[in-house]
């Protein structure tokens, strides 16, 4: 048995590199693909937290305190001490085990994942990466149920969005994220610009 895990480990990955901007911006790719598509939210949550604390940390490296600023600045007004409590404490739950092996969390919304994956993006927006499909697509969403301003956009979002104007106002959270499995479809497969090429 050490054997193989002595020959899994020597193996593992061998073509893989990553930054840790990378592997938060992967993170987040998967945790909104999940959200959207109605997958385990304590999942979608562990990823989330994960991507959070690797863009936090490169932040605070780099002295972007602006950027952290400006994240915590989304928290719910007054609340900010609670917000981010509640934030480490399910992440640490989901985490770590050492002390409380047994212990059960009561009381998680799963409408926390939404709140800290948009944090997550602040963050990354400030430190200047470039956001994937699913990342653009995030943003939007969330930016479209909360009456949002949005800038920079083209279509097919446009119709999209003018499409869909009634349904930003439903009633239930399982609506919302439908409207972003539908927008997340549509951008991942729209087609690619002209290149403007001409071979005549």
């Amino acid at each position: 048995m050490l054997d193989i895990a002595n020959n899994m480990s020597s193996a593992a990955w061998p073509d893989v590199q990553s930054t840790k901007l990378d592997a938060a911006r992967r993170q987040l790719e998967t945790a909104i693909s999940m959200l959207f598509s109605g997958g385990d939210a304590i999942s979608t949550h562990t990823l989330a937290f994960a991507a959070f604390g690797i863009l936090k940390d490169v932040a605070a490296h780099r002295g972007a305190n602006s950027v952290l600023a400006a994240a915590a600045a989304l928290a719910a007004a007054g609340k900010k001490g609670e917000f981010w409590k509640g934030f480490n404490r399910a992440g640490n739950f989901f985490k770590h085990a050492d002390r409380d092996p047994d212990a059960v969390l009561v009381g998680m919304p799963e409408e926390e994942n939404e709140a800290l994956i948009s944090i997550a993006l602040a963050i990354y927006d400030g430190l200047g990466c470039i956001k994937s499909t699913e990342l653009q697509t995030f943003s939007l969403w969330w930016s479209c149920i909360n009456f949002q301003g949005v800038d920079d956009v083209e279509e097919p979002f446009m119709s999209w969005l003018s499409a869909n104007q009634g349904r930003l106002h439903a009633d239930t959270r399982n609506e919302l994220l439908e409207l972003g499995q539908e927008l997340l479809h549509l951008l991942k497969n729209k087609p690619a610009p002209a290149s403007g090429r001409s071979d005549a």
